[in-house]
């Protein structure tokens, strides 16, 4: 099940390697699964937060059902797991569903 059509990017196995780890500005990675309503509530907060963020700021999400060996990689034990990357690097790493502007203030931090 594939979920609704928004402003996120969706990442696999495929794509990490280039769209999140050579990204040259920080990289939000929220881990979702399937089943997961909180992961449906989290996603709504991202798309929200996707048109407030600056150029250099990527918002994107990958299914860990469908791709559980990049979940395992990076340390996501339960969804909705949300990583932010810079340079190839965790630089923080939330769980459960955070307001809009305590997403919003953590990357105006990491920026």
């Amino acid at each position: 099940m594939q979920m609704a059509e928004d402003d996120l990017s969706e990442f696999d196995d495929r794509t990490f390697e280039n769209e999140v780890l050579a990204a040259d500005g920080l990289v939000l990675v929220d881990f979702w699964g399937e089943q997961c309503v909180s992961c449906k509530q989290l996603r709504k907060v991202l798309t929200q937060l996707a048109g407030e963020v600056p150029p250099n700021v990527r918002i994107g999400a990958v299914n860990a059902t469908a791709y559980p060996d990049l979940a395992e990689r990076y340390g996501v034990r339960g969804v909705p797991a949300l990583l932010f990357f810079k340079k190839g690097e965790i630089v923080d790493m939330r769980t459960g569903v955070d307001r809009r502007q305590v997403l919003k203030k953590l990357v105006e931090t990491h920026a």
